[in-house]
């Protein structure tokens, strides 16, 4: 049985899609447990440790895939997701924050996607 190491792209993706799910189904939690939203969930902190987490590490899954295969389409890809996902922080309460988040977090899981594969045909280590 062959055995995947996670890459930083896994882990990004995985960021992405914790953020896409957040933004989406925290407003159904909350209108269900209306008592979780002095928490955890309902704390605007709670974003900005996801975005603290995400841009660096996306930054750095992207740039040692794009060093290797130096597809420019995953850098542009990759930085619309990230200046999305931190726009998003600007409008706090509005409904475009969830769209610039939903936008931002499925621009960079495509853009991770992308150099994920090509890494994997390129062979290279990250």
């Amino acid at each position: 049985m062959v055995r995947q190491r996670l890459s930083w792209d896994h882990l990004a993706m995985g960021l992405g899609g914790l953020c896409f799910a957040h933004c989406l189904l925290t407003p159904v939690v909350l209108a269900l447990f209306p008592l979780l939203a002095q928490g955890v969930l309902g704390s605007e902190s709670l974003h900005v440790l996801l975005l603290w987490l995400t841009v660096p590490v996306s930054g750095l899954g992207l740039w040692l895939g794009c060093r290797r295969h130096k597809d420019r389409a995953v850098v542009a890809f990759g930085l619309a997701g990230m200046a999305f996902l931190v726009a998003a922080r600007g409008f706090e309460e509005s409904p475009l924050e969830t769209w610039l988040t939903v936008a931002g977090s499925l621009t960079l899981i495509g853009a991770h996607l992308r150099n994920f594969r090509l890494c994997r045909a390129d062979r290279c280590e990250h």
